[in-house]
């Protein structure tokens, strides 16, 4: 019993300072001017629009919204009209695009 309570606390111990050596955080400075976080946001937005684009074109007119519904994308229409669909992508991309470049954002080339 008291080998196997050794062993346990021995090893809690081991593992407690290997974790602790590793998880160092580096120092970030949090700069008010700084828009990374804002930047990163629209990346993401303008990623789930264009993944929503690519989906809305490669679907059928009779699955187009369901394909649509399972792709979360806030301020485009969901129906089965194609059109009306990819035209609202394609606002709220150019939208997305504005922001990003007011806030002074880089760009990634393609």
């Amino acid at each position: 019993m008291k080998q196997t309570l050794l062993l346990t606390l021995s090893s809690f111990v081991i593992a407690t300072l290997m974790t602790a050596c590793s998880s160092k955080i580096p120092f970030v400075d949090t700069d008010t001017t700084d828009n990374s976080e804002e930047c990163i946001d629209i990346d993401k937005k303008l990623i789930k629009v264009d993944n929503f684009i690519v989906v809305v074109n490669n679907t059928s007119a009779f699955h187009l919204e369901e394909a649509a519904t399972a792709i979360p994308a806030p301020g485009i229409t969901v129906s089965n009209n194609k059109e009306k669909m990819l035209r609202d992508a394609n606002r709220k991309k150019a939208e997305l695009s504005k922001e990003h470049q007011k806030l002074g954002c880089e760009t990634t080339k393609k």
